[in-house]
């Protein structure tokens, strides 16, 4: 007899059929993808995308949530986002032993797809590389090695080798045999400006994006635990701070009729006095405009 939502002794995690959609995603999708197809019609993204797991908090009874330590929620339902700037433009559920459900993985070959030679620089952990050299591949997708405190693999699409731009960098600090590799080139200065290719230094300055939006979702979040029906959590916790994110950054980003919002809390509650003032009852307009003023309140 197959388990449903639930475990029991000596169990084993179910899977669900190929192509099929677990449960607990198809209660949201139809909301989920109206919410990705409206926020089509508000802005389009440009560069400068990130693409990046994100956790939704859920330590109730479930088949599809993951528990990843290092992250600052650790156990609860993993989605793959792509975002600009905080801004979430697509998402997918990640469904365990197959990845982001509906992604139909390509082929890979046992080196990623990179070439043999970086992988081997990769494996020697970029020992006998100064600091601060290149590597490039002459292929159309722009392969490149660059060593830093530690030999990182590249692929690019729009960057060219010889596109530099010159940084400061501080002396790195630590005793591992990379960082004193890498000291040599500061000498005896605690800081030097130094050259770094052009898509090094614009991954370092947008990679944060994913990060970004999940502090931007945590600030303010619904603060009930949720221990049953892990879809409310992935609705409330998730989809609803999705739109209250998205909107507070178009809003700003945007050109208003009002004063644009600089604080997400003050956003919140108009836009909770607005709702209730175009949805709710006279007779409980007072209370209910007190009730949500008391939940967006944040707890000391």
């Amino acid at each position: 007899m197959a388990l449903s939502g639930s475990y029991g002794r000596g169990h084993r995690r179910a899977q669900p059929q190929e192509g099929l959609m677990p449960s607990v995603y198809r209660q949201v999708d139809r909301w989920s993808k109206h919410i990705q197809g409206t926020g089509d019609s508000m802005y389009v993204p440009s560069s400068d995308l990130t693409v990046d797991e994100a956790m939704v908090r859920f330590t109730g009874r479930s088949l599809e949530t993951t528990t990843i330590p290092q992250k600052p929620t650790p156990t609860g339902y993993k989605v793959w986002v792509l975002r600009q700037s905080g801004y979430f433009v697509r998402w997918l559920w990640h469904v365990h032993g197959r990845g982001p459900c509906g992604l139909v993985p390509p082929p890979v070959l046992e080196t990623g797809g990179v070439n043999e030679l970086l992988v081997a620089e990769k494996d020697r952990e970029g020992k006998g590389i100064p600091w601060g050299q290149m590597h490039c591949i002459p292929t159309k997708d722009g392969k490149f090695s660059w060593k830093d405190n530690a030999l990182v693999l590249f692929l690019t699409t729009v960057f060219r080798e010889g596109n530099q731009v010159i940084g400061g960098r501080r002396w790195p600090a630590g005793s591992s045999a990379a960082n004193r590799a890498a000291r040599e080139v500061f000498g005896s200065e605690l800081g030097k400006d130094l050259r770094v290719p052009l898509g090094i230094d614009e991954y370092s300055h947008h990679t944060n994006g994913v990060d970004t939006g999940d502090q931007l979702r945590s600030y303010n979040q619904y603060s009930r635990p949720i221990r049953r029906g892990g879809w409310q959590s992935i609705a409330w916790n998730f989809l609803l701070e999705v739109i209250l994110v998205n909107s507070f950054l178009l809003q700003i980003w945007g050109e208003p009729e009002w004063k644009a919002f600089e604080s997400q809390y003050q956003w919140r509650r108009h836009l909770s006095a607005q709702l209730i003032q175009r949805f709710g009852s006279s007779d409980s307009m007072g209370k209910s405009i007190v009730e949500v003023s008391a939940v967006l309140t944040p707890l000391a």
